[in-house]
């Protein structure tokens, strides 16, 4: 496990080295000036300059990838040429909303995905199999954006039961702040719950053609029994795997549901970040999303070997 660790742990730091000089070049290429951006396109010529030298644009590209790679490890991210505040505090405060959103989500998507599963797998090939099948592809063919803008119109706009968007801070209480999280984490998890149900599905069905769940079966335990006790524990590997992917997906997807419900996380931020031309806070949510969902594999992979000795093995 040791060494399974150890390489993990290098290959995510050379794999978010890459990211963090690919997302420096290319967006080093995007045409326009973050200074004139920040000044406007009447600003003098002095102005401009003494702004980018004010922002580090003045120096070579070499010399400014240095110097942000140099202050990732120490948290000095640079400053917004926008806002004009630490970047660092920026990501911060947007990790408030998403990182709660993401695990809210993946909750739903677990509560969702997973029983629905082990009831199509006990009623195999009957009614209640292909009603959860059926509805499986629905939700696989539908994007988390239409659910969003549907769970809106209906709760928000026709019931009134919730806000249409807005995140009211931390600081207002839990209740309020699960409450405005609740339609975005459902339109972000209703298609990966889909997903989950599919694979899951498919793995018990797998894993109850052993020969070990035929002697269960035959000893006289219930179909229930069997399938909780030597079925699923059997099949946890390939959903663990599933899971860590789909919270990793649900961190790095949240960009348009959260600007549907305006809700000042991650997705905002980079999105306003983009409109703005604050190239230096693309690139660094950019390294951030990438880490997480980086860190998010290495957890899976590391649970998968606890889960199976045969992984430990491989």
């Amino acid at each position: 496990m040791a060494g399974l660790i150890a390489r993990k742990l290098i290959a995510l730091f050379a794999t978010l080295l890459a990211v963090a000089i690919g997302s420096f070049v290319l967006l080093d290429l995007i045409p326009g000036d973050p200074a004139i951006n920040m000044l406007g396109t009447e600003a003098r010529p002095d102005t401009i300059a003494a702004a980018r030298r004010l922002l580090g644009l003045d120096l070579p590209p070499f010399e400014r990838l240095g110097v942000w790679l140099a202050g990732i490890p120490t948290g000095d991210l640079g400053v917004s040429y926008r806002y004009r505040v630490p970047v660092g505090e920026l990501i911060v405060q947007a990790l408030a909303v998403t990182a709660p959103l993401g695990l809210y989500a993946a909750a739903i998507t677990t509560a969702i995905g997973g029983p629905l599963a082990l009831l199509a797998v006990l009623h195999h090939r009957r009614w209640p199999d292909v009603l959860i099948s059926s509805t499986a592809q629905l939700g696989l063919a539908t994007p988390n954006f239409w659910v969003a803008i549907l769970l809106v119109l209906v709760f928000s706009v026709r019931l009134g039961w919730v806000e249409a968007g807005g995140f009211p801070g931390w600081a207002a209480g839990i209740g309020p702040c699960l409450r405005a999280l609740t339609l975005p984490a459902i339109a972000l998890a209703l298609p990966q719950a889909a997903i989950l149900l599919r694979l899951l599905r498919a793995a018990l069905l797998e894993t109850a053609r052993e020969d070990y769940v035929r002697t269960a079966r035959a000893k006289g335990l219930t179909p229930a029994r069997v399938l909780l006790r030597h079925v699923l524990r059997n099949a946890m590997v390939p959903a663990a795997t599933m899971l860590g992917l789909q919270f990793a997906v649900l961190l790095a997807g949240s960009i348009i549901v959260e600007n549907v419900f305006v809700l000042p996380g991650l997705g905002r931020l980079v999105f306003q970040a983009i409109q703005q031309n604050d190239l230096i806070v693309v690139r660094n949510v950019v390294l951030a999303i990438a880490a997480m969902v980086l860190v998010i594999n290495v957890v899976t992979d590391v649970a998968c070997a606890a889960l199976d000795p045969r992984t430990r093995a491989r």
